[in-house]
């Protein structure tokens, strides 16, 4: 298990660090490739802003389902553990999706919001904002498809 928490603990304090940097920067906003902006936003809501709009209960709502899902990781973590110890690649995925997981919890707990920092776009055609535990629970979705669907 313990490349489940290394991941883990790599991706939330990451996501973190680089959280907190930016909202004590003196910016708003920072061009840093012809794709890419760092900008400062908030997302109530879940990915894409989905549910924004629900209030306090709702944010209620995500954070259960969230401490739920955490759970759920976490037991999966354990079985791939106790059947093959040697599957690092699903115990590193599970641990990014735990540490990205967790890294967006505290932000929701806390401030009652997401913070969301790194844009992608093209000319003005911009991707929802996002941040770094939402690239490592991406990623790791990925990871964790590409090795139980196509890797044989």
């Amino acid at each position: 298990m313990r490349l489940f928490w290394v991941s883990a603990n790599i991706i939330f304090l990451l996501d973190k660090i680089t959280k907190y940097l930016i909202i004590k920067a003196e910016f708003e906003k920072v061009k840093v490739l012809s794709f890419l902006n760092i900008i400062k936003t908030w997302n109530k809501g879940i990915a894409f802003g989905l549910f924004s709009k629900s209030g306090i209960l709702g944010n209620l709502v995500l954070i259960f389902i969230t401490i739920a899902i955490l759970g759920i990781v976490y037991i999966w973590a354990k079985k791939i553990f106790s059947r093959n110890r040697e599957d690092k690649i699903s115990l590193i995925s599970l641990g990014m999706l735990f540490g990205g997981g967790l890294g967006n919890l505290t932000d929701r707990i806390f401030y009652g919001e997401v913070f969301d920092f790194i844009d992608l776009h093209i000319k003005n055609m911009h991707w929802p904002a996002f941040n770094i535990a939402d690239t490592a629970i991406t990623l790791s979705l990925i990871l964790l498809i590409y090795k139980n669907f196509y890797k044989k």
